[in-house]
């Protein structure tokens, strides 16, 4: 019989790596593309919030599939300083992104 519990669990943290391995990828793209550093790519707020989602997922995968107390609550303190750090990258870029949408007004002065 399937533990559909254990499946979801385990789903969890694969998409995680997923989304991690996606974003690199996509970072690594974009930076041969616009000639840069791959640390350039890689430090822009939209990819530092993908990257935290990513790891955020996976230490909650991974607090799912834990068998002990202490293993569960180090996933979960993780899980939380990934949600944190995610939260704090997200609103930096959306902050970013209003900035940029803002259209330019000539003052004289």
């Amino acid at each position: 019989m399937i533990d559909w519990v254990e499946v979801l669990a385990n789903a969890i943290w694969i998409v995680g790596c997923a989304l991690a391995l996606a974003v690199v990828s996509y970072a690594n793209w974009t930076a041969g593309i616009r000639d840069e550093k791959m640390r350039v790519a890689l430090g822009r707020p939209r990819v530092k919030t993908a990257l935290g989602l990513a790891g955020t997922l996976f230490c909650l995968g991974l607090a799912a599939t834990s068998h002990t107390i202490l293993e569960v609550v180090i996933w979960l303190a993780l899980t939380g300083l990934f949600a944190i750090q995610t939260i704090k990258d997200w609103r930096e870029f959306r902050h970013s992104t209003v900035i940029s949408a803002r259209p330019k007004i000539d003052r004289p002065g």
